[in-house]
């Protein structure tokens, strides 16, 4: 009790003073308007006066005194930084502008959407001669077809014109061609040298094909190039539970800080001097690892800790999370919402609050339960912030993590170790490339259990994300009021979590997902659902499902390769349980149908071909292809996509996926045509829908598989005003969101 009540007292400024700092970062991130300038000083200059009396007083001092120092100096900061974002939000994000900057390359180019990708800092970037605020490191993307090899080398410094996709706090630069790109002449160290130990370590394999494969994670694992290792591979690692590893956070600046530490103790060193070196060591690896943000963090809270030690002060390890998080938001206060940036202070600070505790409540010796405690701790804290923003959990990750965890530190270590040797004995460093080959393919061993099962959740409900925080923020305080806060915490986890069970059965639907781009529709009958296509991104759709708790599918149905109908079916296949996967016959031997092939035979989906006349029931629901035939079919893309009539209990439905008016024309004589729901053919284009579909179909309701970010402009005037004459509901997603039809009990509507 003694040291609990020494804990509380010696925490409790840090905690109202960070308490307050957050407070105020996320009032800034939704503040909806800046301010004057003057609002911003006068801000700034009362937090640190309250701050000052504050310290002043001491002990003495009120809650609130420090509440309100941490609140006036990050609403300073924030609404200084909140101008920012607006103007990026008001002229920058649409992507219409075209700023300029200078940025320095960190990492080699890796195939993109669109053209060639890779990471850079900014050094500065400007838009009508105002300079943008922008995040120290940035995705970049050249587009078109440049060769890698001639795109400027990692620690080189470019000009760029470019756009920009996406938020303030994650841009993507688009540059349209390779020739918007210039090269200063100007190269900067430190991802030079970066660059040059990576191909040391390629240089130490030599031809082997699995030392060329380990120099990738070494390469990855040591000095966080990840692009080095080919996207299947980081899938997979992400797959099993194990994405942490690839990426140089905490775990990796610990386990360097404390091998230097325990070389430094061997080779003689005293303590102080031991401290020194470490201070010196963790900054450098940081840097050297590509500074990326959790290793930055990392290091500074190790810097922190160790400086204090230092200078002769006793520090908990809580201060020095706390009191790193503080000096992080004052910095940068749109940080908050940051994942990577919540993920490491909510792992630090309840790995050091909850790991020696829960490594005393669990049995067995003390050096089997704090290993169990560290993954436990960590992937429970993580899961509600990992399900929020990733939408994706490994329920295997945590057996993977506990069993993986003597392996973790040895490969990193080894990695590190191969990277330095490499620099100076290549023939030494394949040695050690064989020895961390091993290592590797034990972790690949031990995780690939994991692989097999990967859950979408729904969106984190605000009234969750706000319970979870409060309860979180207790469970991390000194005293026992932490356990309150814990079994609250694991309340209202275990409730969020109901969004995983299935949503009851419903009446007999259509419905059009709101896809930003493609195609996405669900045809179901109460429990029996099928979805036909899966739109362009590749995991849109899964999330899209989740928030509707669609957890089960009879089918999922895909009618040909367009990326716009086919990018987001194999996360569908590895994500939720689907008991087929159809596609018309063509498809089998086409390249873009192997990523889902290899999906369905993994979850042991069984796969089941469509032609002409092929009818499939599907438990209440009855499938009949009616295009195209199985020999012979058109050569012409869009014109060999599949049509189908799905007969459901109380009424029927024809899709007609990408299909032109040749293919309408052919169709609309074969008859087993008509129908309640007539899902448009092309995306609603000027070309489709004509009189002749329409008058075989007759259908009540037409549904226009138009997506909000199509950039067509779909659906066309004419084709609107054609389903208007003839008296037919219309819905589509570019201006009605989710929307589609069902049965009320006595005739088909539509919604919204």
């Amino acid at each position: 009790m003694p040291n609990e009540d020494a804990a509380t007292r010696a925490l409790r400024p840090l905690w109202l003073l960070t308490t307050g700092a957050a407070v105020s970062a996320v009032a800034a991130a939704l503040t909806p308007a800046a301010g004057p300038a003057w609002l911003h000083l006068l801000l700034l200059a009362t937090g640190g006066i309250l701050a000052i009396e504050a310290f002043r007083r001491g002990r003495r001092a009120p809650a609130a005194l420090w509440l309100l120092a941490g609140i006036a100096l990050v609403a300073g900061r924030g609404l200084d930084t909140a101008g920012d974002r607006l103007f990026f939000d008001q002229h920058v994000a649409d992507g219409e502008a075209v700023i300029r900057a200078r940025v320095a390359v960190i990492e080699g180019w890796t195939d993109g959407r669109w053209g060639r990708r890779s990471r850079v800092r900014v050094i500065d970037a400007t838009l009508r001669d105002r300079k943008l605020d922008l995040p120290p490191r940035c995705r970049l993307e050249v587009r078109g077809d440049a060769d890698p090899g001639n795109l400027p080398a990692p620690g080189s410094v470019i000009d760029i014109l470019a756009r920009v996709r996406g938020s303030q706090t994650s841009p993507l630069l688009v540059v349209a061609s390779a020739r918007l790109l210039r090269d200063t002449g100007e190269i900067r160290r430190l991802p030079d040298l970066r660059e040059r130990l990576a191909r040391r370590l390629f240089t130490a394999a030599g031809t082997s094909a699995n030392r060329i494969r380990t120099a990738e994670m070494a390469a990855a694992l040591a000095l966080g190039r990840r692009d080095l290792v080919p996207s299947e591979r980081r899938d997979r690692w992400r797959r099993s539970g194990l994405a942490h590893v690839l990426a140089v956070s905490g775990l990796h600046v610990g386990l360097v800080g404390g091998a230097v530490w325990l070389l430094a103790a061997l080779l003689g060193a005293s303590p102080r001097t031991t401290r020194i070196i470490v201070l010196a060591a963790l900054p450098a690896y940081a840097l050297l690892a590509g500074a990326a943000p959790s290793a930055v963090r990392a290091a500074l809270m190790g810097v922190i800790y160790l400086g204090a030690r230092l200078l002769g002060r006793a520090i908990l390890p809580m201060a020095a999370v706390l009191l790193t998080t503080l000096l992080l938001l004052l910095v940068r206060p749109a940080l908050i919402s940051d994942p990577g940036f919540q993920l490491t202070v909510v792992i630090t600070a309840a790995l050091v609050r909850w790991a020696p505790v829960l490594s005393e409540i669990l049995p067995g010796p003390r050096f089997l339960t704090g290993a169990a405690a560290v993954p436990l701790v960590a992937q429970t804290a993580a899961a509600p912030l990992v399900a929020a923003h990733f939408r994706t959990l490994i329920p295997g990750a945590f057996l993977v993590n506990l069993i993986a965890l003597p392996l973790l530190g040895p490969t990193v270590l080894a990695s590190v170790g191969t990277t330095v040797v490499a620099s100076v004995w290549p023939g030494g460093a394949a040695l050690c490339l064989d020895f961390v080959y091993g290592l590797i393919t034990v972790l690949r061993i031990v995780s690939a259990p994991a692989r097999h099962l990967e859950v979408v959740t729904a969106q984190l409900p605000v009234a969750a994300a706000v319970a979870l925080t409060a309860a979180g923020w207790l469970a991390l305080q000194p005293g026992k009021r932490a356990k309150i806060g814990a079994a609250a915490w694991l309340v209202v986890l275990l409730a969020t979590g109901a969004t995983l069970i299935p949503a009851a059965p419903g009446p007999s639907a259509v419905e059009l997902l709101s896809v930003s781009d493609g195609t996405a529709a669900v045809l179901g009958n109460g429990a029996d659902r099928i979805v036909t296509d899966s739109g362009r991104f590749q995991r849109e759709a899964a999330h899209l499902l989740a928030d509707r708790r669609v957890r089960r599918l009879r089918a999922i149905v895909i009618s040909h390769t367009d990326e716009d109908h086919i990018g987001g079916a194999a996360y569908v296949l590895r994500t939720l349980s689907v008991d087929r996967l159809l596609l018309p016959a063509w498809m089998f031997s086409q390249i873009e149908s192997v990523p889902l092939l290899r999906a369905a035979r993994r979850r042991g989906t069984r796969i089941q071909l469509l032609a002409r006349g092929t009818a499939t029931t599907l438990g209440t629901i009855r499938l009949v292809t009616l295009w195209p035939p199985a020999l012979d079919p058109p050569r012409e893309e869009n014109e060999r996509s599949l049509v189908a009539r799905v007969e459901l209990p109380q009424g029927s439905a024809v899709i007609t996926s990408d299909i032109g008016r040749p293919a309408e024309r052919r169709i609309s004589s074969i008859g087993l045509l008509d129908c309640d729901v007539l899902v448009v053919p092309h995306h609603g284009s000027r070309g489709s829908t004509s009189m002749a579909l329409l008058d075989a179909t007759s259908p009540k309701i037409a549904l226009i598989p138009a997506a909000p970010g199509n950039t067509h402009g779909h659906p066309n005037a004419e084709v609107l005003e054609r389903l208007e004459r003839r008296g037919i509901k219309v819905r589509y997603p570019a201006r009605d969101g989710w929307c589609g039809a069902k049965w009320d009990g006595e005739a088909w509507v539509v919604f919204p």
